[in-house]
């Protein structure tokens, strides 16, 4: 299937979730943070879900972790839901 979302730029999905979410913050022309998240979520509801729940995971994650909210730490946390959704894709 392929997405309508003006991110839908790739003839072929990325291999890691780091490097799609490098490429979606050069198309939406964001820094790395919460509003690119959001964002991002909102152009593949398919991927993220139609809540904002995986976005709330995400944040009780890093919490639970200790971690701090880093672009690094966001694309590990969603790396295998990612790998998921590219094979669900092909």
């Amino acid at each position: 299937m392929v997405s309508k979302s003006r991110l839908a730029f790739q003839a072929s999905r990325p291999p890691t979730f780091w490097y799609f979410l490098q490429d979606a913050l050069l198309m939406l022309g964001l820094p790395y943070g919460p509003q690119a998240r959001e964002q991002l979520a909102s152009e593949h509801p398919d991927l993220f879900g139609h809540s904002l729940s995986t976005l709330r995971g995400y944040e009780r994650w890093v919490a639970r972790n200790g971690g701090s909210d880093t672009l690094e730490a966001f694309a590990s946390f969603m790396d295998e839901r990612y790998k998921r959704w590219v094979g669900i894709a092909a």
